[in-house]
């Protein structure tokens, strides 16, 4: 039987490259990397490596991708109710971290069917489309705050929509006529369901939602340089005019940036301007003064669904789940 050794010297790499490499972690090319596992495979040693390491139950394991979550503050939430709700079923959640890194995604996966995981989690920090098709095989897949392009798979996103008309209705009852939005950019896909919840809301009120309440608090857009500017922009629109009531904010961090500027002008929050935002990042919502009322991403509970779908094995091959977003009253939104 074939050693690590043996699949290093047959390879030319060191014992660490192999040792590394089938455990999915990235150090050398993904020729390389292939070659590492076609030796392995050839000689039997594969199987042994699966056989030593994969200790419980087939099965017993859930592999979980995460795109830049793992180390992100903004989107943890997602892997840690994804970690409760797979210990709860006595199951343990191996993460593969992409961080960007797209060509690591291959070797996660080989790592993941060595322990001959149940199904696959692809977790992102931020909502989009993705295109690894090409990576999975016969793995059931659930995609978590993304969606493949061809719009095919299991599906589990916020549901955004809901989450904007929240916002604006709070402030409609509230009183507020003229509100500010700053928003997300725009390729976002989360920004145009937001503003259709707040259209939805304001024509209830007999409102219309037009283009000039709408303002970008950030410029450019993730992998393609984002600066936010929401400062900047909240600073223009304050010192219009016609100087709105409210502003709702396209997350909690576009918010912190408005509540700075208002307090710059002079502008008190909530008597003189109130302030909604969207996240419940509890690091800038419950530590701002005032505490910042906000629509809460709920990322714990859709990490447990998406570990709840694998376990219970849906029948569905293809589905979108919307999990419901939360209105959390604090202090920065007042009657008018």
């Amino acid at each position: 039987m074939a050693t690590l050794a043996d699949i290093a010297r047959e390879v030319g790499v060191s014992n660490k490259t192999v040792s590394l490499t089938l455990r999915g972690k990235r150090c050398s090319s993904e020729e390389t990397a292939k070659r590492i596992y076609e030796v392995a495979e050839r000689t039997g040693y594969l199987e042994k490596y699966t056989t030593r390491t994969n200790n419980l139950e087939q099965f017993s394991f859930i592999g979980f991708i995460a795109d830049n979550v793992a180390t992100s503050p903004y989107s943890v939430e997602l892997l840690r109710g994804a970690q409760a709700e797979a210990l709860s079923h006595g199951r343990i959640l191996l993460v593969g971290s992409l961080e960007s890194e797209m060509q690591n995604l291959a070797g996660i996966c080989r790592m993941f069917r060595t322990y001959k995981a149940a199904g696959f989690i692809y977790a992102s920090q931020h909502r989009q489309y993705v295109n690894h098709a090409d990576c999975f095989g016969d793995e059931s897949v659930v995609y978590m705050n993304c969606t493949p392009v061809n719009s095919n798979g299991k599906i589990i996103l916020p549901d955004d929509e809901t989450g904007g008309y929240l916002q604006a209705s709070h402030l409609l009852e509230l009183g507020h006529r003229n509100i500010a939005i700053i928003s997300l950019p725009h390729e976002d896909p989360a920004t145009s369901l937001r503003l259709k919840g707040i259209s939805k809301a304001m024509a209830k009120q007999g409102l219309s939602l037009n283009s000039d309440m709408c303002h970008l608090g950030v410029s450019g857009y993730f992998d393609v340089g984002e600066t936010y500017i929401a400062y900047e922009k909240a600073r223009e629109v304050l010192a219009a005019p016609n100087r709105p009531s409210a502003i709702i904010c396209g997350n909690d961090r576009i918010a912190l940036m408005v509540m700075n500027a208002a307090g710059d002008l002079g502008i008190k929050v909530p008597s003189e301007l109130s302030v909604m935002g969207f996240d419940d990042f509890k690091t800038i919502s419950e530590h701002v003064r005032p505490q910042l009322t906000t629509v809460s991403l709920p990322y714990f509970e859709m990490g447990q669904r998406a570990v709840s779908e694998i376990v219970k094995g849906s029948e569905h091959s293809n589905f979108v789940n919307l999990i419901s977003c939360e209105l959390i009253e604090r202090q920065s939104c007042a009657p008018i």
